[in-house]
Parts: C-alpha cells; sequence; structure tokens
C-alpha cells in the first residue's frame, strides 16, 4: 500500500482528479494492493479540516469516480448541521464483477460482491484507519448497482457499517429472486442501531404512478418495480432495531436522483447532531454551557464516540454571553475551547479577550502569548502590545 501525498499526482485513469499548484485540492489519491481482489485499487479521500485532535465519522462511496466530489460538496457545506467526514471515494475497475452479489448467465463477470465487500473489510477499511483520523462510525453509499451492494451490505455484513444508503438501488437484480430471499427473512434479523435510507427516482411510465406501476404486468419499469414492494414490505415487517426511511424523487430520473437524495439521506441520518443557538433567544435563564454540554452527551451516545462541541460554536456563544455580561458561563466555554482544542491560536486569541474585558492583563498578557506562540498573527500581536503598555 502506498499513499500519493497529493492529487498533483496523476494517475492516467483518474486524470480529472489532478491538481496543479494554483488549483483547489479536495482530498488525496491513494493505492492499496488488494490480495482478494487481486489488482491494484485507487482510492479518494477527503479529510475536514479541524483539529489535528479531532476524528471523523468515515462515509465510503461507491462508483467514485462519479460520486466523490459531490459527496466532499455536501460535507463541506452542510459541517455543523452534519458532522464533517472522511469520504473515501471508491471508483471502479469491474464494475459489473464487484457490484453484483450474484452470478447470472447473461453476465460472464457477474457475482464477484462477496469478495469486493471483503476487500473493502479486510484491506481498505484498516488501511483507512491507520491512515487517517477515522472515528468508529462508519456509512455506505451506493446509487444503482451500487445500491445493491449496500444492499447486500446491509443484509449479509450489518456489523460492517453504522447507516446504510441506497440510492435507487438495482434490486431487480437477478430477476429479484436475490431480493426476495431477504424480504421473507427481515423480522428475524437484528439491525440495532443501524440506520437506512432508501430514495427512489421517478422511473416510472407516464400515465401510471407508484400504485399502478406493481399492477400493471404489461410495463416494464424494473427499478421501480422492485424496490417500491421492498420498502412496503419494510414498513410491513418493521424490523427491529432499525431506523429506515424511503424517499419518492417525482422530478428525478435515475441518472439524476443520487445529489439530492444523498444530501437528504445525510440529513435524515444526522437529524439529532445540529446545535441550534437560536434556543437561547429569549431565555437568559438557560446555562449554555449546560446545555451544549447535554446536546452534546446525546450526540456522543448516538454515535458511538465522545464528540465535542466545535470550536467556531462554542467561541460565538461565549462571546455572545460575554456581550450579555454572563461572566462565569462566557469563562467556563472560553476556557472549553482551549482545553479541547490546546493547539489552537484562536483558542486563547478569544479568553485574551475575555480577560481583556475584565481587566485582567497578567491574564490576558498570558493566553495572547500562549496564542503568539502557536500562530503569529497581526490583532493578536497588537492586543499583547496593548495589554504591555
Amino acid at each position: 500500500m502506498k499513499k500519493l501525498l497529493t492529487l498533483i499526482i496523476s494517475i492516467i485513469s483518474l486524470s480529472a482528479f489532478a491538481q496543479k499548484d494554483n488549483r483547489i485540492t479536495i482530498g488525496t489519491i491513494d493505492t492499496v494492493y488488494s490480495k482478494i481482489l487481486g489488482e491494484k485499487r485507487a482510492v479518494l479521500v477527503h479529510v475536514p479540516h479541524g483539529d489535528k485532535t479531532e476524528k471523523y465519522p468515515v462515509l465510503y462511496i461507491l462508483d467514485g469516480e462519479d460520486h466523490f466530489q459531490s459527496a466532499v460538496a455536501i460535507d463541506e457545506q452542510m459541517s455543523g448541521v452534519t458532522p464533517p467526514m472522511i469520504v473515501v471515494g471508491i471508483p471502479n475497475t469491474n464494475r459489473e464483477r464487484d457490484l453484483t452479489p450474484t452470478h447470472v448467465t447473461n453476465s460472464k463477470e457477474s457475482g464477484g460482491g462477496e469478495n469486493f465487500i471483503g476487500f473493502i473489510e479486510k484491506e481498505l477499511m484498516p488501511y483507512i484507519e491507520s491512515h487517517y483520523p477515522a472515528a468508529p462510525y462508519r456509512l455506505f453509499s451506493g446509487h444503482s448497482l451500487g445500491g445493491l451492494t449496500v444492499m447486500n451490505a446491509f443484509f449479509n455484513h450489518t456489523s460492517l457499517f453504522n447507516a446504510y444508503i441506497a440510492l435507487d438501488p438495482s434490486l431487480w437484480w437477478d430477476e429479484q429472486h436475490w431480493i426476495k430471499k431477504y424480504e421473507v427473512e427481515l423480522s428475524k434479523h437484528n439491525f440495532n442501531k443501524k440506520s437506512l435510507f432508501i430514495a427512489i427516482a421517478n422511473n416510472i411510465p407516464a400515465g401510471l404512478d407508484t400504485i399502478s406501476i406493481l399492477k400493471d404486468t404489461s410495463v416494464t419499469a424494473p427499478i421501480p418495480q422492485s424496490v417500491i414492494p421492498f420498502v412496503h414490505i419494510l414498513r410491513a415487517t418493521k424490523p427491529p432495531g432499525l431506523r429506515w426511511t424511503s424517499k419518492f424523487y417525482p422530478n428525478e430520473r435515475h441518472g439524476t436522483v443520487e445529489l439530492t437524495s444523498e444530501y437528504d439521506a445525510l440529513r435524515y441520518i444526522f437529524d439529532y447532531y445540529q446545535f441550534r443557538t437560536s434556543q437561547f433567544a429569549g431565555h437568559p435563564e438557560l446555562d449554555e454551557d449546560s446545555v451544549i454540554a447535554a446536546h452534546y452527551r446525546v450526540v456522543s451516545e448516538k454515535l458511538g464516540y465522545a464528540v465535542k462541541p466545535t470550536e467556531d460554536l462554542i467561541n460565538n456563544v461565549a462571546y455572545d454571553c460575554m456581550s450579555r455580561k454572563k461572566w462565569d458561563v462566557a469563562y467556563k466555554l472560553f476556557k472549553r475551547n482551549t482545553d479541547n482544542h490546546p493547539t489552537s491560536s484562536n483558542a486563547f486569541d478569544s479568553l485574551g479577550d475575555y480577560y481583556a474585558d475584565r481587566g485582567d492583563k497578567a491574564n490576558a498578557i498570558k493566553a495572547y502569548s500562549k496564542s503568539l506562540s502557536l500562530n503569529e498573527t497581526e490583532d493578536t500581536r497588537r492586543k499583547l502590545n496593548d495589554m504591555k503598555k
């Protein structure tokens, strides 16, 4: 396994991702040799910009050559509403082989899905988790045949991921024999604390709807005719422990549904994550530090590991408390940021602002000096000089 340092290094088959020095870089191209598949695999990896001590959930995206960039854009744009995530795009080498769970006679190379999941579980995941700041929360997302692969993992490797995102999945595969087998086993399967999001594009011929398409046997619309019945069975079965939803997209086709549904899936899976500072408006009796701490205890319990409030959130709330002369709460919040982010020059600069506002020159000088030792900025240097005068 060899890590390529930046996207400046080009791989011919993935040249679209190569970057020049004056271009924006959104990730790296790594290579992982797979003994299971007998080939070298390129993987595209995006890591959020954050404190070096932070760890992040990992979103594994199939058809990485098509969907990696959009997933990174969603992750960056929605940070705070959803947790910042490591995004791992897995480009194809032999899509028909890797993304099909069973062999069918009219497809010579089909049926390699179990080997492909074995590569993800036994080779790719250990590599990502040893080379990147990965937290123990994993998501698996795929579209079309990729969605079929997600559902294969959902049934046969349930513990491998915490959340499954199947976008217009090709459940028609193998004349639906494959999915029919698992539909009857749903009530016996324990999906404890697992999440599932299923997107259904409008691949229905004109003149029909989601009900009539299931009754008209003269019309062939394989994806809705396989996915819609599966959703009905999920509703009727109520698999134990599973948190799930589905969404029909009347204005999207199979080829356009991926972007919108990926966004919706992440919003659904992490609907508990966002902290809303608006709850403090008109409620001066609330202790901001205690409310934030309680929220992140819930987030940590759901994600399965300790999650700290973001530096920006704490900083903004602390300055607001300081402006309203809630000095004790403001101090607790500013101090929390320096404890949680000990390498952040901004956290110590903000703590210095608190001491300066309180007239505590000695501690303000210490805080500004610590900030400058971490990162020299003109603004902090000016404030330190003013304190020393």
